[in-house]
């Protein structure tokens, strides 16, 4: 039999050969063809899902945050919590029942948010939120099909409620809105220089409105355009802030939560946790007076009965009981603040505990407050504070400064609820104010070549306590589930 030579052979079979290597390659890209296509298909599936996530969890944190601002900021407790899951665990919220003022809170915690209105620490309280959320996971099947499913789990976050004293916190002049109807404009005139911030909540007034001079300003965004013109401490225009506007209120204004920036924080006993009167009443030894009826308290205070009251926040050495906060009801037409001079100036009352004025006049009062009569200088940390209840424009107020010292320094703070203040100064050229002024009411420096300086109030020892506060609401989520080891995640 005649053998094939072997040379024939080689060619055949090396064609067999990269033939079976060429199609073991396209069968092999064909499966990673269909491997790529199906997790294609699952990567939609999945940005899908973390979308719908994201959405349900911002959700979830703007549910949390308006239940907050509208029910929690100026509330005392809340039995029930709330449960809300409108689409059915995506995005369902959940708190525990909470009690107690936010605006009482004396919590102070370690982290700052800068964004934040206030440049020191806030006071807060805190509410814990669990997020229901859809998890999506995949599975393989007996049948070796891969399947999908989607459980319910959890994320969380911390709710917190900040406040604050604004002027403490460097707002040094803060002109609120009026709640007065109609509303009265709150002009500022005269010669002011604030080496602050000036925040102002009625920014739709005329440029002749405000004539104050400040380091910085900020306006609250209204439905009308801006059309005050701020300048500098030299007179130069200054642009106000264009940060976002983080909404703030001081509390209920005829029972309803306020963010216009109206001022309610004097008398209100509905105004829970920011009423100056109520806490004074509530929380500390004070004193109440009827300014009709004769008093005298050898710490510091004598009322006539006809009219004038005097108050003298440090007696010094010889009487060293320290005169508590006090609070006066009507029938006073003149409130004499007896400041210090020598060694009781400089080496005893900046070391008293912090004091409050509190003067409410009803508006069934005969007498009328006509004036404030500041005399010497004062370093103990005063707060005081002036209303007015009538329902009309209230009288204005004459505070004159009477010192002999070209510059008459006073640590205070002054609220002025529905009562214009109009200062002066006979002996002084500049009146110095550590602390501040809050107003809702026509704000009057002084002429004459006299300015009124407000500056910060570096030792808040007492007054941060005493002081109403603005409160806001920061919403934070913690890399650690709260009480377990787990990471959250959105």
């Amino acid at each position: 039999m005649r053998k094939r030579p072997l040379s024939r052979s080689h060619p055949a079979g090396g064609v067999m050969v990269i033939a079976l290597v060429a199609i073991a390659f396209v069968t092999v890209g064909f499966s990673t063809w269909v491997t790529v296509l199906a997790q294609r298909g699952r990567s939609a599936e999945v940005e899908q899902h973390a979308a719908q996530r994201r959405i349900a969890a911002y959700n979830t944190r703007a549910a949390i945050k308006e239940y907050a601002l509208e029910r929690m900021i100026a509330s005392g407790s809340d039995t029930d919590g709330i449960t809300f899951d409108p689409f059915s665990g995506w995005g369902s919220t959940t708190t525990a029942p909470w009690s107690g003022y936010p605006m009482d809170s004396n919590t102070r915690l370690a982290g700052l948010n800068a964004f934040s209105p206030s440049w020191d620490y806030p006071y807060s309280k805190v509410l814990d939120v669990s997020s229901g959320m859809k998890r999506l996971a995949f599975a393989t099947s007996a049948n070796g099909r891969i399947t999908q499913d989607v459980s319910t789990g959890a994320s969380y976050f911390k709710t917190y409620i900040r406040s604050r004293s604004p002027v403490l916190g460097g707002d040094l002049l803060v002109i609120h809105r009026s709640k007065l109807i109609p509303e009265v404009a709150p002009v500022v005139s005269g010669n002011i220089s604030v080496y602050g911030r000036t925040m102002h909540f009625v920014p739709e007034l005329a440029a002749s409105s405000y004539s104050a001079r400040s380091a910085r300003f900020v306006a609250r965004p209204g439905a009308s355009p801006m059309t005050l013109r701020p300048i500098d401490i030299a007179g130069n225009d200054i642009p106000p802030s264009n940060l976002a506007w983080t909404p703030i209120t001081f509390g209920k204004v005829e029972n309803v939560t306020d963010f216009t920036g109206k001022l309610n924080v004097i008398d209100d006993s509905t105004n829970g946790g920011n009423s100056l009167r109520q806490d004074l009443t509530a929380t500390a030894p004070t004193l109440h007076i009827s300014g009709g009826t004769v008093f005298s308290d050898p710490r510091g205070v004598v009322n006539d009965g006809n009219g004038t009251v005097t108050v003298t926040p440090c007696i010094g050495s010889s009487n060293p009981a320290d005169l508590p906060s006090m609070i006066i009801d009507s029938e006073v037409r003149e409130l004499i603040i007896e400041g210090q001079d020598g060694t009781n100036l400089t080496s005893y009352a900046p070391y008293r505990p912090a004091l409050a004025v509190v003067y409410v006049q009803r508006a069934g009062s005969v007498r009328k407050l006509e004036t404030i009569r500041l005399r010497n200088q004062d370093r103990r940390r005063l707060l005081l504070a002036i209303k007015q209840e009538d329902a009309t424009a209230g009288s204005p107020v004459n505070v004159i400064v009477e010192d002999t010292n070209s510059t008459s320094e006073w640590n205070l703070i002054l609220l002025a609820e529905n009562t214009p203040l109009v200062f002066s100064a006979t002996g002084s050229s500049v009146i110095k104010i550590a602390g501040g002024i809050q107003t809702d009411s026509p704000l009057t420096g002084p002429g004459n070549g006299i300015q009124l300086a407000l500056v910060l109030q570096t030792d808040t020892r007492g007054l941060i306590k005493l002081a109403p506060r603005a409160a806001w609401i920061e919403t934070i989520m913690p890399e650690k589930i709260p009480g377990t080891t787990t990471e959250n995640s959105w």
